[in-house]
């Protein structure tokens, strides 16, 4: 895997694990003891070493901060938004058509559900799209279906205050669940919308699949963890989806990858592999628009 020049910790991995633990060592005589837990956890985290197989994935799908060049040596057009998503080598200047089927179909929202009774009648395969604020679950959405601005997206923490159902024809149901675990709303209010969720991924017939969110930078947290104890539970098919790969280096893509799959790698309902995306560069995106749209009913060339 060819590994990024300015990222300070691409020593080979052999190597790196050894030296990143020996420094945080050092430095740990003279921190307080929440700076000593926050350097062990980030010692921790650089000791991992992810497999060959996450690795060459990282590469061949440029996911992680890239510089321009590469992009472009790859053969994607720089020029277009979310050049990743692109067909590389293409002699076309315009974006090239979806490769999936289901995911070229017109999206339309056309139900929203605060209440558990308000939820539609399933008729289509549902795939639901959870995580905590923030963490690009409506811009993937945009993303996977190139139709920006039918998902509402916005900077500020938990704008998706309601369970939002859209559909791509008669194929397949994508559905935007609430936001878990910001700091905007009263308590009252988030725990409402927290069971709203937990009462969705446990109960609703038709749902095929749950994407749970990741963002690759922070990985996953308490809440994430007592959803998928929920799915688990229930036996709920989930799948991973690191986001906003673009913010840190490909080694620590393939390393938060690695991380999750190993804590998760007793699960039952968890489908594999973990996936990883960028929504800003497109990276990631074809790939699991290939995943999910087998998933989709009634396909046809």
């Amino acid at each position: 895997m060819k590994l990024d020049p300015y990222d300070t910790s691409n020593k080979r991995i052999e190597d790196s694990s050894i030296q990143d633990v020996s420094s945080a060592e050092k430095v740990l005589v003279n921190c307080t003891p929440e700076e000593e837990t926050e350097m062990s956890i980030n010692a921790k985290f650089r000791a991992i070493q992810p497999s060959s197989s996450i690795l060459s994935y990282v590469e061949d799908n440029l996911l992680g901060r890239r510089r321009l060049i590469e992009i472009k040596n790859a053969g994607y057009n720089v020029k277009i938004s979310a050049p990743l998503d692109n067909v590389p080598f293409s002699t076309s200047t315009e974006r090239e058509r979806i490769e999936d089927i289901a995911f070229r179909n017109k999206l339309e929202f056309f139900a929203a559900a605060k209440i558990s009774s308000s939820f539609p009648t399933p008729t289509l395969p549902e795939i639901a799209f959870a995580g905590v604020s923030n963490v690009g679950k409506s811009s993937l959405l945009n993303s996977l279906t190139r139709q920006w601005g039918v998902v509402r997206t916005s900077d500020k923490p938990g704008l998706t205050q309601t369970i939002n159902f859209f559909q791509l024809a008669s194929k397949l149901c994508l559905v935007d669940l609430p936001g878990y675990g910001f700091a905007y709303a009263k308590d009252e209010v988030k725990e409402s919308w927290e069971e709203l969720v937990k009462e969705y991924v446990s109960t609703r017939v038709g749902l095929e699949r749950v994407c749970l969110l990741v963002h690759t930078k922070r990985g996953m947290k308490p809440l994430d963890y007592e959803l998928v104890d929920l799915m688990e539970r229930h036996k709920t098919p989930y799948q991973i989806v690191l986001t906003k790969t673009d913010l840190v280096f490909p080694i620590d893509v393939a390393r938060r990858a690695m991380e999750i799959q190993e804590s998760l790698k007793r699960n039952k309902s968890v489908v594999n592999p973990v996936m990883m995306v960028s929504s800003k560069t497109g990276a990631g995106i074809r790939n699991l628009r290939g995943v999910l749209g087998k998933l989709a009913r009634f396909i046809k060339p």
